[in-house]
């Protein structure tokens, strides 16, 4: 990322200040979101001890921000906390209720700094409630809310996502939503306001099929494998005869009578909802005698709603990601490769932008603290004493 692309304009979100303390995946995730459109991210960690998540220089949820390190513990690191906060839209935090009370950073505290402060909560089990104060990973929280019970086959058990549904979906996108409808909230009332992201919620709201089933079944559907929540013949995967995988989604009636009639199999047309297995099986059948290569050179340009499964080198090379520029490899200066996603989704007048590496912690502290104010021997002097930490290595 040159500092050419630096200049251009950042994206929709230009001028949005965001303090940014959470760690792990779900707040990063979702900062991402919007430094990758246009806002001023600005990373609080801790100066010193082991990071508190996945830190690692090219891992791309810290792209688009600047980092800076403060020991909230010091009450001086919190007043130049206060002072970030003072001219801030957002702030968002990950740690576990009750922590932010006890550093005196909590919503109360920094509304009296900032009344239009959109400040952001983010934990497993929400604010309040019984299991408020519950430890839990992403796993956890996709277990409570009922996703990982219907995942997996009936005689294996449930099994656990490729990618973490809780944190990425239930936290880190539903945070960056819901920031935007709070700043929304407040451009017409002129209001900040605090917001309360439970994980554990947020993977609830992402189960409607199984909603929609209990609420009409009366009881709890069950793991089935092949045929779970919305899995019939027509909408499955199928194992070709190299053991690779590919998805047919012909839900609609003519993009399945398209698939029968590619395959030679018409009797199977009025067979589409079969939930019997014995359509399933005859499909499994028939993809297994040819490779996923024959397989995409008959079905690729119909209109059966075909894609084969694809590993991550294969997602690098495809070619709509490709044409699309979606996805990105970046060297930074010592080497280290990082292979991203690009910025989603797409704007026609202010495009997001990708306009800085991933950062190190404290990379940025002298210059934050400059545009606060500090000359530079006032920051000397609070580094010296471990309030704040600047990280200029390469």
């Amino acid at each position: 990322m040159s500092e050419k692309n630096r200049q251009k304009p950042a994206g929709p979100l230009d001028g949005l200040k965001v303090v940014d303390l959470t760690r792990m995946l779900p707040g990063p995730f979702g900062t991402m979101l919007l430094a990758d459109l246009g806002a001023d991210v600005i990373v609080v960690e801790q100066p010193s001890g082991p990071a508190l998540g996945p830190r690692r220089k090219n891992f791309y949820v810290d792209r688009n921000k600047r980092s800076m390190a403060l020991n909230l513990k010091d009450e001086r690191a919190r007043k130049i906390l206060y002072r970030l906060v003072a001219d801030a839209d957002v702030f968002v935090e990950g740690f576990r209720p009750g922590v932010t009370e006890r550093l005196e950073i909590d919503y109360p505290t920094l509304k009296r700094t900032n009344p239009g402060l959109i400040y952001c909560s983010i934990s497993g089990y929400g604010q309040d409630g019984p299991d408020r104060l519950r430890v839990g990973h992403d796993l956890n929280y996709a277990a409570t809310a009922g996703l990982l019970h219907l995942n997996g086959r009936k005689d294996t058990g449930p099994v656990i996502f490729a990618t973490q549904v809780s944190d990425i979906a239930g936290g880190g996108m539903l945070s960056a939503f819901s920031i935007m409808a709070a700043l929304y909230h407040r451009q017409q009332t002129g209001n900040g306001q605090h917001i309360d992201v439970s994980m554990t919620d947020g993977a609830l709201a992402l189960n409607p099929l199984a909603f929609l089933e209990y609420s009409n079944a009366g009881k709890a559907p069950v793991r089935q494998g092949y045929r779970n929540l919305g899995a019939t013949p027509c909408y499955n995967i199928y194992r070709t005869k190299d053991d690779e995988y590919i998805t047919i989604g012909a839900l609609e009636p003519k993009f399945w009578a398209t698939l029968c009639r590619l395959l030679d199999r018409e009797d199977l047309i009025d067979r589409k909802e079969d939930t019997s297995g014995e359509t399933v099986e005859t499909l499994q059948s028939i993809f297994a005698t040819r490779t996923r290569a024959e397989w995409d050179r008959l079905l690729d340009d119909k209109e059966v709603c075909y894609a084969p499964v694809l590993d991550m080198e294969e997602v690098c090379s495809n070619r709509q990601y490709v044409y699309r520029k979606m996805i990105h490899e970046e060297i930074d200066v010592d080497g280290t490769r990082s292979v991203q996603a690009g910025v989603v989704p797409r704007f026609s007048m202010t495009p997001g932008t990708l306009r800085r590496l991933p950062s190190r912690p404290g990379q940025h502290s002298r210059e934050i603290l400059s545009e606060q104010g500090l000359d530079q021997s006032t920051i000397d002097n609070l580094e010296k004493e471990g309030v704040v930490k600047s990280n200029t290595d390469a």
